[in-house]
């Protein structure tokens, strides 16, 4: 007698079953394990990698300073794509008031570690601070300067206060401020040098970007440094050309032939840093070059 249909199909339906079972929780299984070494993979390395300099912005820059008068040191870095554009940027150069934001970091991290309070007193007498100001001259005052600490923080940056700068480098020690840059990875500033404190464009790039980042000591200092850096009020160099409104955390730098300047802009498409630093024959030049400079790298970096 002939086996029913369904005795002669149940094997191989049963068979059929199974293969698409297996087969289904195979693929279900490989798009586990593709979805997050794949393709998750991807998105996540696209974040470490930065993006290639733009070669005709970095050409531009190369012969603009080529162009200029005296010796430039340039370091750009565009933070939107993590690229950077730079000329002589390892090269040290007089810092002029530059220093004062090594000074202004310490400053922050001895606040942080209890060792000073911004309500602290500080006070030196005139005649001190100008024979390190300039030793040379004949100096009569015999005054004496006191400030807070932390109206000495400001006046240090918003207008380049030099006695207010000394006061802090004094209580903190020269030696301590460069050690203290050298303990957080920068290298390329020297405080100590035998004429004036020298720096790179890269080593003072690498204080904003920690400000920028909120790493310099931690959030909320890196926020008061990054205010009083917007409040900077010598504005004829880097923001002079800039569009009205720019926020611009800055601090320069002049000292007889050096005209320094040394910013975080923060435009409308792009944020970037930019340091330049110089040694000029004719200083008044070198001011509007860099103006100038500032103003077409902005454009550049804004369309980038």
């Amino acid at each position: 007698m002939p086996l029913p249909l369904y005795r002669k199909i149940r094997v191989p339906l049963i068979l059929i079953s199974i293969f698409v079972i297996l087969l289904y929780i195979s693929t279900k299984n490989t798009k586990s394990y593709i979805n997050p070494y794949f393709f998750g993979a991807k998105n996540n390395f696209s974040a470490l990698f930065s993006d290639k300099p733009n070669k005709q912005i970095q050409s531009y820059l190369e012969n603009q300073i080529s162009n200029f008068p005296g010796s430039y040191g340039v370091f750009i870095k565009d933070l939107k794509h993590q690229t950077i554009y730079s000329v002589n940027e390892n090269q040290t150069f007089q810092t002029a008031s530059i220093y004062k934001l090594a000074v202004l970091y310490k400053t922050y991290d001895a606040i942080s570690k209890g060792e000073i309070k911004k309500d602290d007193v500080l006070s030196e007498d005139e005649y001190t601070l100008d024979q390190v100001l300039a030793p040379d001259d004949e100096n009569t005052a015999n005054g004496i300067v006191t400030y807070k600490v932390s109206e000495a923080l400001n006046s240090m940056i918003t207008v380049s206060d030099n006695y207010a700068a000394l006061l802090l480098a004094h209580k903190l020690g020269w030696d301590n401020i460069d050690s203290f840059l050298h303990q957080q990875n920068i290298s390329g500033f020297d405080l100590s040098a035998p004429q004036q404190p020298v720096a790179s464009p890269r080593a003072v790039s690498q204080i904003l970007e920690k400000i920028h980042n909120g790493t310099a000591v931690d959030a909320q200092s890196s926020q008061e440094m990054r205010d009083l850096l917007l409040d900077q009020t010598i504005n004829d160099k880097i923001p002079k050309y800039l569009p009205p409104r720019t926020k611009i955390a800055h601090k320069t730098g002049e000292l007889d032939n050096i005209r320094n300047d040394a910013a975080i802009i923060y435009g409308r498409n792009s944020t970037y840093i930019f340091v330049i630093l110089s040694e000029a024959p004719v200083p008044e030049e070198a001011t509007e070059n860099i103006a100038n400079l500032s103003k077409n790298m902005y454009e550049k970096l804004e369309a980038n």
